[in-house]
Order: C-alpha cells, then structure tokens, then sequence
C-alpha cells in the first residue's frame, strides 16, 4: 500500500473545510437527510419529484445528484451497453434488500419477494455475496412500485441502507439457529447491530411506504443521530462468523465478529472483534489495496452493538471525505493507529476490550445438500450458479415453499438453503420434477465458484464476470478437471464484490478485455491472495485455469490449493501453466 508520492492532508469532518470535500459529499450535505437533490446547475427539488417522474412515464431515469442519494435507498442507477460495452439507449435500475444474516425469510416474505420477479424485473432473484436479494433491470415506472411491495410484504424498510455511505447488509452464518450443535445467539445479533446502524431519515419512508397523494413537500424527520448531515465517508460492512464456518469472509469486513469459547461453550457470550478489512481497489493506485481486518481483542455480548457503532461514529469523523479512494474504514484505522482506536473505544466510549490470543478461524462452508436442523427436522442446501435464481428454478423453490411451508436462508456463497423441511421425500420430489440439480451432481469446482453480475448491467464493470464464468468452468470440466477443489471467484472490476482477493483463484476485470489473475488466498480467509498474471487477455483465460488446475491435482499433493498456490513460486506456476506473464 507503499505510495511514492508523499500523503495528501486528510479532509475529515474533525480538521475539514466542507468546500475542499468531494462532490459526493456535498450532495449529502444538501440533501437535508437524503430528501433534497441540489443539482449543479438548476434549482433545489425534492428527491421524490424525480421517483414521481418516473413512475408516471415522464422520464427513463434519474439525475446524477439523485443517483447518489438513491444508493442509500437500494437503488443502482444503470444502462445498458451493447457492443464492446458501449452504452445504449436503455435505462433502468437494480434494487436490492437488506436481508441480515442471509434473511431468514419466512414462507410468505419468500412469496412475496417471488412475486416480485415477474411483476417488477426480469424475472430473475439474485442472490448477492452480502446475502441479500437483488432485482435486475427494474424499468422507471415499476421501481418505486416495487419498492412499496416489498416495504408491505417483505418488511419495513426492506431496500432501506441496502447501499450507500452507511452500513450495508450485516453478514452472518446462514445456519445460525439452525446448526444443533451450536447457538451463539448471532441471529438476532446481526439484526440488533442493523437496526441501530440504519440510517433514521424519514425521507425513504415518505417516498416508498406510501403511494397516495400529498405526499409531505418537506421532511417530517431529516434528524440522523448516529451519520450525522453527510453520513459516512464510503459504505460500511459487518460480518459475524460461526464456530464451524467463516463463508462470510469476516476478516475482509470493516467489522468482523468471531464467537469465542467461554468456559468451554461457545454461546455467543464472549467475542473476537476484527476491524479495517475490505478488498476494493484501483487499478494503478498502489495507495490502495484488498487488506484484512487487523485484531483489536476480546468484547462481550452486552458491549458489541455499541462497539459496532462507536467504530462507526469514528469513521464518520476521521474517514476522509476529499478522496472517497481512500475513504474507507480499512484506510482510517490504519492512519488512526490501532491502539489509538482501541483506547478511543475504551475510554470514550466505554467498550470494554479484553488484551487475547484470537481464536483460531474455521473454513468457509457451503452448507449444500440435506443436513438435521435444531429443534427437529432439515435443511437442505441448492447451488444456484453464481446466484442467479432462474424462471425454472424459483419455479421449483415456490412450490416447495408454498407446499411444504418452508422459510428460506441466502447464503454468502450466493446459494439458497430451504429450511424448516418435515417432509424430505416430498421435498425431493418437488426438486425433481423441478428440473433441480441435486448439488452431488455439479462439479467442485462449480459449486465453489462466484461471479458477480458486471457487463452489461453494473456501470462499473470493466469486463463480463457472471456471464463469462460459467464458459470458464465448461471448459474446466471438459478437461476433466471438475472435481479439482479449488475456490475460484471472479469480479468485472477491482471492488471485487465477490471477494476474488481472499479466494484460492482471484480474477477480475482489467480493460475491457483483460483480467488481473490472483493465487494463493486460503479457506479460512486469513489470506490475501497475489497476483499470478497481472493483466492477461480473455483468449488466454481458459488455458490459464486449465494449467493451474491441472497443477493443482497433479502437484498439490494433498494439499488445500490455496496452500499450493500460495508457496509455489510465480515462476514456477507460470511455467507449469504454460502461460507466460505480458511483458
């Protein structure tokens, strides 16, 4: 993360001047509680006038000022691109819930979250690496429609924090609760920690819970006790492990919680607390960089939800507001110093944190196929390829959901888990006749995999990831290497949403024909993965992973690929490949 060039000064709201802020941050500061877009050049209107716009038919889309507020409210404008990623004369939205700890969804928030495939998108759920629930291609007079049917139907502020410069979707285990040989309460943890870092204005309210008319031309409430005016700097991630699983990834958190054995038990009394982890980057900004949570200790029960807010509170005030490259909370603790903000923590706010060893961490877990449930019955686990829920296959899931009265779990490797089964042989069935594939059947290395959805949705994709990924894994299987395990993710650009630094194979988007190639991330995700190629055309692609997978199972020797490919030397690997690195 080594820079040549000497360090900006920081521009924070504690030693800031407001005009040197970036221009995000300004639009904040005018929105009054995310009601207001102050566009560059016309007059102040409420955000709400261009939401009505669009819903009667009078624009396709929404100013670049409104943009930015609508993230806060699970809305990502976009457009759609043609040729070579060329964008076209095709504008719509993708909306995305809050789901904490993979939803828990009950039988008729399942329904209705169904429904609103075919009555609002494209027909397609989207399962997200944060465990939420995307809608795709949501065209302007549908977007605020949907958004009032999943507040009645799913629940109240169901897009609300979903994006934006606030804590996101708070990640946790899928089978919290339903694991019989372990409960450490983090279920209900990963909803308390939502709920008091949701941001309070009532402007999303006054916009989504309501289509009547006279609607209130002013805010009722613009009052936002824990972001303050302008929010926090850039987006805000927790994640909670389990005792047996870390699919959640947590050291790549901004917040990252581990339960930890007490007098022998793990009950969810005494927890690890990680902080400043993310993985987005920029290409050619070596000042920026993926990086793990660093260790601040020990932290019990009664004490973590404050302590989630009170790191909150200190990125608000200390994050960086003038670069938004730089503004993350991985950024700021660094530059605070850990043992700056462990004593800020204690002393300030009264965090009590225990000096320890951390608990070691567990593998990453996918929870596929049939498994006991807590208090009787099963769960039983789908792939779903890259979390894309198709036609046929929410066609299958709604029936068993319906017919057997099931709750539904997302998982963080974009997977469903059915829960709640009393009936497994009718369940079975249902799968059958469905055209469901029983996970035994798919490949390793298919089922391992992620993509995120980049072009030509995603205005920041740079390359194609979901749609090109599976291509990869046919041509993998082809050569007879689909029951090589290996985890293998891929982005279309450097956010990296679905987590390529910490996989064993890392690949995302570089150009629009190339891909930066990583190795060597671990299971557990204690590992950073490394550069293998650092800019390699998408012709080479196949040969590259066919080479390291076929390296993998002749000269791993037992060993988790993550391992192999970290120890081996590039060189080796590259000459093994067959592939040489561009000069």
């Amino acid at each position: 993360m080594a820079s040549e060039k000497p360090a900006a000064p920081v521009v924070n709201l504690v030693d800031g001047d407001a005009a040197q802020m970036s221009k995000n941050e300004r639009i904040k500061r005018a929105s009054e509680g995310l009601f207001y877009v102050q566009p560059a050049q016309g007059e102040r209107h409420a955000f709400a006038d261009e939401i009505d716009a669009l819903e009667r038919g009078e624009s396709r889309t929404i100013s670049g000022e409104a943009k930015e507020i609508s993230k806060f409210f699970g809305i990502y404008k976009q457009q759609g691109r043609g040729e070579r990623g060329k964008k076209i004369d095709d504008h719509f939205f993708m909306v995305r819930i809050k789901a904490p700890s993979g939803g828990g969804f009950s039988r008729d928030q399942w329904l209705a979250l169904d429904r609103a495939a075919d009555d609002y998108g494209d027909g397609t759920l989207r399962v997200t690496s944060r465990q939420g629930i995307q809608y795709h291609h949501i065209y302007g007079p549908q977007l605020a429609p949907l958004i009032r049917h999943l507040n009645r139907h799913y629940r109240d502020g169901a897009t609300l924090g979903a994006c934006g410069d606030v804590n996101r979707n708070v990640m946790g285990c899928p089978t919290e609760g339903l694991d019989p040989a372990h409960a450490t309460g983090a279920f209900d943890l990963s909803h308390e920690i939502a709920d008091e870092l949701a941001p309070k204005s009532s402007a999303y309210f006054q916009i989504f819970q309501s289509d009547e008319e006279g609607r209130n031309l002013r805010p009722i409430n613009s009052s936002e006790s824990l972001y303050g005016e302008t929010y926090l700097p850039r987006k805000f991630k927790i994640g909670i492990a389990h005792p047996t699983d870390n699919s959640v990834d947590v050291l790549t958190q901004d917040i990252g919680l581990v339960p930890v054995a007490s007098n022998g038990v793990v009950d969810g009394s005494v927890w690890d607390l990680y902080s400043g982890g993310g993985l987005g980057l920029s290409h050619n900004m070596p000042q920026t960089a993926a990086l793990l949570g660093l260790y601040l200790g020990r932290v019990r029960r009664e004490h973590i939800v404050e302590a989630c807010k009170s790191i909150a509170i200190l990125q608000r005030e200390q994050g960086e507001r003038k670069n938004r490259r730089q503004a993350r909370w991985k950024y700021t603790i660094r530059r605070l110093g850990v043992d700056a903000v462990k004593r800020a923590l204690r002393e300030r706010f009264g965090i009590e944190i225990e000096a320890a060893e951390p608990t070691p961490l567990p593998p990453m877990e996918l929870h596929l196929g049939w498994h006991e449930q807590r208090g009787g019955g099963g769960y039983y686990g789908i792939s779903v390829e890259n979390g894309r829920v198709t036609p046929a296959l929410r066609a299958a899931i709604r029936r068993a959901v319906e017919e057997l009265n099931l709750s539904v779990r997302a998982t963080a490797q974009q997977d469903l888990l059915l829960c709640d089964v009393r009936d497994r042989a009718a369940l079975e069935r249902i799968l059958e006749e469905g055209g469901i594939a029983k996970p035994e059947s798919i490949s390793i290395v298919r089922r391992n995999s992620m993509a995120c959805p980049a072009k030509p949705t995603c205005g920041l994709a740079m390359t194609d990831a979901e749609g090109i990924l599976p291509r990869y894994i046919d041509a993998i299987e082809a050569a007879g290497l689909g029951g090589v395990d290996v985890v293998i993710r891929m982005t279309g650009c450097p956010n990296n949403c679905a987590r390529p630094p910490s996989a064993e194979i890392g690949i995302y988007g570089y150009g629009k024909n190339e891909h930066v190639v990583l190795v060597g991330g671990s299971r557990a995700g204690t590992r950073i993965a490394q550069p293998l190629y650092a800019r390699l055309p998408g012709e080479q692609m196949i040969p590259a992973l066919i080479g390291l997978l076929t390296a993998i199972r002749d000269r791993a020797n037992g060993r988790p690929a993550g391992d192999f490919l970290h120890e081996t030397p590039p060189e080796q690997l590259r000459d093994w490949v067959g592939v040489a690195e561009e000069a």
